[in-house]
């Protein structure tokens, strides 16, 4: 009993000192502001590399693509450009691609990266991290898209990290 005892003690200790030194910076919902919008498709800027592998699926590297960004937040709303790779099956539209996606307005802009991950062509979510640049130098945006067609449902939060 008394290793028992000894080990949770230890755990909890761990657990506290790694507590206290994680920065909480941004994390309380004062720090957070949030959005609504959606993004729309308006134009492939370069197909990139479409390679089939069997049974439907196909491996992307390197598709660019454009879109507009149209958020309640005016600092995320703007031009994007987006780079994806990944593989998906077109037949069912299920699953997995990653990316780049940079977000550019009057005021600056936001860069990062986003994950995708489909079930099918409705089923299926993209989460995106961007730290802005410019005016919005020290603040980071938390994405998350739904599926859609040529446009989709997006809402997400800027947190002001207080770096530079």
């Amino acid at each position: 009993m008394k290793g028992k005892t000894r080990r949770l003690v230890v755990l909890v200790l761990v657990v506290a000192v790694l507590t206290a030194l994680v920065p909480a910076t941004g994390l309380t919902q004062g720090n957070k502001t949030y959005f609504t919008g959606i993004e729309c498709w308006v134009a492939d800027l370069d197909p990139g590399i479409w390679e089939e592998l069997g049974d439907g699926n196909w491996r992307i590297t390197g598709w660019q693509l454009q879109a507009t960004e149209e958020m309640t937040d005016p600092r995320i709303t703007g031009d994007s450009y987006i780079v994806a790779s990944g593989i998906l099956d077109l037949v069912v539209g299920s699953g997995h691609m990653q990316g780049t996606l940079e977000l550019v307005n009057d005021q600056g802009s936001w860069f990062g990266h986003w994950t995708m991950r489909a079930e099918s062509w409705t089923e299926g979510d993209i989460h995106a991290i961007l730290n802005g640049s410019g005016a919005y130098e020290g603040l980071v945006a938390n994405y998350h898209y739904g599926p859609g067609d040529d446009c989709s449902p997006a809402s997400g939060y800027i947190v002001e990290t207080g770096g530079e």
